[in-house]
């Protein structure tokens, strides 16, 4: 080990070889785990590398970083330095150095480089103040370090805006879905565009994950909604049924109202009521394959063209019916008659048929659009 008076000569050299071959020696002894005079060396050696750092070379600055700067008995102005340095000098300092304080970091993360920014998303230990400003300012392998790091600790706002960044790269969804420390209103907006993958994943988790809880929240808000809407929409539609009863509202205008917002459980009831008929049975009839049962019981009940127009528009959504159909089933419609299809509903009423089946009665109508076909007798 080289002692204080060869220190001492080496100082004496004021040339770059000189000052380059003082510090390495000055490094040798710091390190040097069994080093006599331990704290006058500490003291030396902080004075003598500050007072010469500024003029040594590269290779010698990248030396300190990587044997002193990440050590915690570091001269803390040498490690400040060191960290503000070009990338390849300060790297190992940002990464590791225990005495790096908040306030340091947040200003050498606010003025240096993407890389220096890559270097601190990396350490063990995140504040606040630090990650909002990679967040704020990092590209995309940054913002992926940041969600990766479980110890990067973030304000909500900082959560939210590192979420809404996400939308455009997998990787950082992937990496955030693991978080257990999301705010409750980061996840709702993370959930919001999700692939699907990543929405099994995240089911998977299950447990106590963040995202996990919401998606089961937001499953039960959904269903406590769609309830609330189907209740509503039940009665509503009572109520327009029993306003079409009361003579309160025509049987046309709730038959449009039904069909034109693709209401068919509603309109099978309103006309099972009106015409007195079993309401699956009628309600069976609005999308049934065969439109003849639907216009017996619709001109039966004196529906207008105008009204059925509406349900045949509702059945062609559905059913995909093309337009030829469409005009075929409203010029039967026009050309069938009250009273025939009254008659044949009378029969089916009377026979306990079922309205649905493909051989149903036709409306008896002498030139109607429909005629009754005899049966023949059957053989003996």
């Amino acid at each position: 080990m080289l002692s204080l008076s060869k220190l001492a000569e080496l100082a004496k050299d004021g040339s770059k070889g000189g000052r380059k071959s003082l510090v390495s020696a000055l490094i040798d002894l710091f390190v040097s785990p069994e080093r006599e005079h331990a704290e006058q060396v500490s003291i030396m050696f902080g004075e003598i590398v500050m007072s010469v750092l500024d003029q040594l070379e590269e290779e010698t600055r990248m030396a300190l970083a990587q044997r002193v700067g990440t050590l915690p008995t570091a001269p803390r102005d040498l490690v400040v330095k060191l960290a503000a340095d070009e990338f390849k000098i300060a790297e190992p300092v940002l990464k590791e150095s225990p005495l790096l304080t908040e306030e340091e970091l947040e200003a050498i993360a606010l003025d240096g480089s993407m890389e220096h920014l890559e270097a601190i998303a990396t350490r063990d230990v995140l504040d606040e103040k630090v990650t909002d400003v990679l967040v704020d300012r990092g590209n995309r392998k940054i913002l992926e370090s940041v969600a990766n790091n479980e110890n990067a600790r973030m304000a909500d706002q900082t959560f939210l805006r590192l979420v809404e960044k996400a939308r455009a790269c997998p990787e950082i969804q992937e990496a955030l879905i693991q978080r257990e420390d999301m705010p409750a209103e980061s996840a709702k907006c993370l959930l919001s565009f999700l692939s699907g993958e990543l929405m099994e994943r995240v089911k998977a988790l299950g447990g106590d994950n963040v995202l996990a809880e919401v998606m089961a929240e937001r499953a039960a808000e959904e269903v406590k909604a769609r309830a609330s809407h189907l209740e509503a929409s039940r009665n509503e539609a009572a109520e327009i049924i029993d306003a079409v009863a009361n003579k309160k509202k025509t049987l046309d205008e709730a038959v449009s109202q039904f069909a034109r917002s693709d209401r068919a459980a509603e309109l099978g009831i309103l006309l099972a009521k009106v015409g007195e008929l079993p309401a699956a049975a009628v309600s069976r009839l609005i999308y049934s394959p065969s439109d003849k049962p639907l216009i017996i019981v619709c001109k039966a009940l004196s529906v207008s063209d105008t009204a059925f127009k509406d349900i045949l528009t509702m059945r062609a959504r559905k059913l995909q019916s093309g337009g030829l159909e469409l005009n075929d089933a409203i010029n039967r419609y026009a050309a069938a008659s009250v009273a025939g299809a009254k008659q044949s509903l009378e029969a089916i009423r009377a026979t306990g048929a079922n309205m649905a089946k493909k051989d149903e009665p036709e409306v008896v109508e002498e030139r109607g659009a429909f005629m009754r076909s005899k049966k023949k007798p059957k053989a003996d």
